[in-house]
């Protein structure tokens, strides 16, 4: 569990310059095996979320609860939002300009092991997805208000709303991310060759997630489930300027080493990008290298620290120096839940045992929106 984690050293201490890293599958990476990751709790059978916070709940010992940070005991109800169309895989979720919740899903497609060979190429066979892959939703009443993306993404991952309403999206299929305009949700922007994985300045290996600066200057992309790299771009030209990170090389990994970054947060008043390392199973967090404010002269990818032993991370975001996550089952049994760290004082707390959320975004009012598989949903916790 999260508790005990020692996280205020992101106020101070600044150390290790990273190496930029060489294109090369992670370890023995097999890209089929994605779908029984994501898949690992529950199958594509599992229960709903109430249904799967009873089941766990039932079985969390007297001893488990009294190790749980004093905070903890306020847990936080969740309810699966009712959108009026149905969902695929649920890969992504923002919160629009508008206060509207931007769902990127996948459809009638799932991601199996027809989906890429070995060299992380996709089936030229399935195409593009036929079905709408972008939902607009209002989030008082689920009614789906817009719908786009039909017959351009292969498999879709990450969506990220930008200050400016940009909706930045990453295609792990087609191995691109595409900048859209907030209104016409047509792409401005596209990064990488469509359909070729790799990691020269040119292309992407299955690409994550985006996090855009708020004055709209700077994207980072995590690189991704067969790369090991954050790529940071001039989000107007697309222009590539710096890029950091390595596989990793032996266990424990080491600071800058990455195995599936898998999302990515801005804390700019840090100047930090913290990135969800999932398979090493820890939060790091880098110098963002923005154009002013703290630690304004430290270079971009410069390690500053880390939250290790969390659990597989799958979603990161940060709210007033509060980062929330999602975690997800992992091999040695320990169940899926969301966290909350106080930044400030290194305090955490961890809530809603058995949610195996994908990706997470954060309204104004402290509402939390968790993109879930299997079964397809969002759901709504109030912190």
């Amino acid at each position: 569990m999260v508790s005990g984690i020692i996280f205020a050293a992101l106020l101070a201490t600044v150390s290790a310059v990273l190496e930029d890293g060489q294109f090369q599958p992670d370890r023995n990476f097999d890209p089929n095996s994605v779908a029984a990751y994501e898949d690992v709790l529950y199958g594509p059978a599992g229960p709903s979320y109430p249904e799967a916070v009873a089941q766990v709940e039932a079985d969390i010992s007297a001893e488990e609860q009294q190790q749980m940070p004093t905070s903890a005991g306020r847990e936080r109800s969740g309810a699966s939002l009712a959108v009026s169309k149905p969902l695929g895989e649920v890969s992504a979720v923002a919160i629009g300009k508008e206060g509207t919740v931007i769902a990127f899903h996948r459809g009638d497609r799932t991601w199996n092991d027809k989906s890429f060979s070995t060299e992380y190429k996709f089936n030229p066979a399935l195409g593009p997805i036929k079905n709408s892959t972008i939902y607009v939703i209002d989030a008082a009443t689920g009614t789906v208000v817009a719908e786009h993306g039909e017959n351009r993404f292969y498999m879709p991952h990450g969506l990220t709303v930008d200050k400016q309403g940009n909706v930045w999206v990453t295609d792990v299929g087609s191995h691109q991310v595409h900048k859209l305009d907030g209104k016409t949700f047509e792409p401005v922007l596209s990064l990488g060759e469509k359909l070729v994985p790799g990691s020269d300045d040119g292309h992407f290996c299955q690409p994550t997630d985006v996090a855009v600066s708020a004055d709209g200057r700077f994207a980072f992309v995590a690189d991704g489930y067969c790369g090991s790299r954050v790529v940071k771009f001039d989000a107007k030209t697309g222009k590539l300027l710096e890029q950091f990170g390595s596989p990793d090389t032996a266990y424990p990994a080491e600071a800058g080493e990455f195995f599936v970054p898998h999302s990515l947060t801005l804390i700019e008043d840090l100047n930090l990008l913290c990135v969800a390392d999932r398979e090493n199973e820890r939060i790091q967090c880098f110098a963002a290298g923005l154009a002013a404010g703290h630690r304004q002269q430290a270079p971009t990818g410069m390690f500053v620290t880390k939250a290790e032993n969390i659990g597989r991370v799958y979603a990161i975001r940060e709210r007033r120096h509060y980062l929330v996550g999602v975690t997800g089952a992992d091999a040695e049994g320990l169940e899926p839940q969301m966290f909350m760290m106080d930044m400030d004082t290194g305090k955490a707390e961890t809530f809603a045992k058995g949610l195996d959320g994908h990706a997470l975004a954060i309204d104004d009012t402290g509402m939390v929106y968790v993109a879930r598989m299997h079964p397809n949903e969002i759901v709504q916790i109030q912190i």
